[in-house]
C-alpha cells in the first residue's frame, strides 16, 4: 500500500526552529558552578536543577569542564541511532538499532518553537482542514512556549504513546534555553519499539483513544496521575542543602562505623545515642545465630560485630588451650 509504504513527508531538523521576531527569552544564568569532583552524577548541581553543564573555565557553570563532564548529552546532540517501523495497530513507530542503558538520553524533540496564541490558532485551522486526522505533534516546552513537530521535526516525532512507557520526557535548561530530552526509564533493547506517556492536555479524553495494550492503560492519551514535566528541577539552595545534608550524614555513619542502623534505642538506655543495629553482615548471620551473640543484651556494645565476633573466637581459643 502507497499509504504505508514509507513515514509521511515532513522537513528534518537538527534542533529547535525559532522565529526571530517571537522567541523565547534567554534564562539568566546563576553565576553558580557545580562542585563535582570526579564526574557531574546525581550530586551534580546543575543536574539537579535540570541545567546541563556548559562552557570551560571562569564563564564555564561546570567545575569540570567538557572533557570529564557527562552532564552535556542534549548540547553535544548524544542521540541514539533510531530507525521508523511500522507498529502494529499504531502507524508508524521508532526503534533503537543498538541496546539502550536506562537513563541514556534517547532523543530530542525538535520542531518549530511557537507561543499560546500561534498553538492555537495552528490547532483550530489543522482540525477544520483535516477533520478525520487524528495525529498530534504539539509538545510543551514551558512558560507558555510548545514545540510544533508537524512539518518540521525530527525521528523524535514517530514515537508513539504508552500508557507504561519505557521513556520519558523532561524539559532541560541548555545555555540559558529550554528543549525536551527523551530519557530511557529501562534499559531498552535494540529493535523495541519507544514510547512514552503523551499527558495530553485536554478536556476531550473521547477524541484521544489509547490502545497501547499495557495492563495499566487509561484509556485515553489524556494526562492522568502526573505531569507530563514530572521531574520538577529544584533551585540551587535546595540543591545545596541536599548535597551538604547527604555529606554529614555519610560523615556521621563513618564516625559510628554502623553497619545497619534502624534507630531504635536500646531498653533502659542511660544514654539516647545507643541504639540497635538490625543485625550483623549477611556473611556472618549464621554464626550470630548459632552462637547467640546478637542478643538484646550485647546491643549495648553497637554494631560493630566483627569486634564482637574476634572476641567470641578469643574467648573459644582461651577455653580450648
Amino acid at each position: 500500500n502507497e499509504v504505508h509504504s514509507k513515514p509521511a513527508n515532513y522537513t528534518h531538523l537538527h534542533g529547535l526552529r525559532y522565529d526571530p521576531n517571537k522567541r523565547p527569552k534567554k534564562i539568566p544564568s546563576t553565576g553558580e558552578q557545580c562542585q563535582c569532583v570526579d564526574s557531574c552524577g546525581d550530586h551534580c548541581f546543575n543536574r539537579m536543577t535540570l541545567v546541563e553543564c556548559s562552557g570551560e573555565g571562569a564563564n564555564s557553570n561546570c567545575r569540570l569542564g567538557a572533557e570529564k563532564c557527562d552532564n552535556r548529552s542534549l548540547g553535544k546532540r548524544q542521540f541514539v541511532k533510531c530507525k521508523p517501523k511500522r507498529e502494529s495497530g499504531k502507524g508508524w513507530g521508532l526503534v533503537p538499532m543498538e541496546d539502550v542503558p536506562k537513563g541514556k538520553l534517547v532523543q530530542e524533540y525538535v520542531g518549530e518553537v511557537i507561543d499560546e496564541a500561534e498553538k492555537e490558532q495552528r490547532l483550530v485551522e489543522w482540525s477544520k482542514e483535516h477533520p478525520n486526522d487524528p495525529n498530534f505533534y504539539v509538545m510543551g516546552l514551558g512558560s507558555g512556549w510548545y514545540v510544533d513537530a508537524r512539518e518540521f521535526a525530527n525521528m523524535s516525532r514517530f514515537i508513539n504513546h504508552s500508557c507504561d512507557p519505557n521513556c520519558q520526557v523532561t524539559t532541560i535548561n541548555v545555555k540559558g534555553y529550554k528543549r525536551n530530552g527523551i530519557f530511557a526509564l529501562r534499559d531498552i533493547k535494540a529493535g523495541e519499539f519507544l514510547c512514552y506517556d503523551y499527558h495530553f492536555d485536554t478536556k476531550q479524553a473521547d477524541k484521544f483513544l489509547c490502545r497501547c495494550g499495557a495492563k495499566n492503560c487509561r484509556g485515553t492519551m489524556q494526562g492522568g496521575g502526573g505531569s507530563a514535566e514530572a521531574k520538577k528541577p529544584m533551585n540551587w539552595k535546595e540543591a545545596k542543602s541536599r548535597y551538604e545534608n547527604d555529606i554529614k550524614q555519610l560523615a556521621e555513619l563513618n564516625k559510628k562505623q554502623v553497619t545497619s542502623q534502624v534507630g531504635a534505642l536500646v531498653p533502659a538506655a542511660e544514654q539516647p545515642s545507643e541504639f540497635v543495629a538490625s543485625g550483623p553482615p549477611e556473611k556472618h548471620r549464621d554464626t550470630a545465630v548459632r552462637n547467640g551473640i546478637f542478643l538484646w543484651r550485647n546491643a549495648m556494645r553497637g554494631s560493630d560485630f566483627v569486634a564482637r565476633n574476634s572476641r567470641l573466637e578469643t574467648s573459644e581459643n582461651n577455653i580450648s588451650t
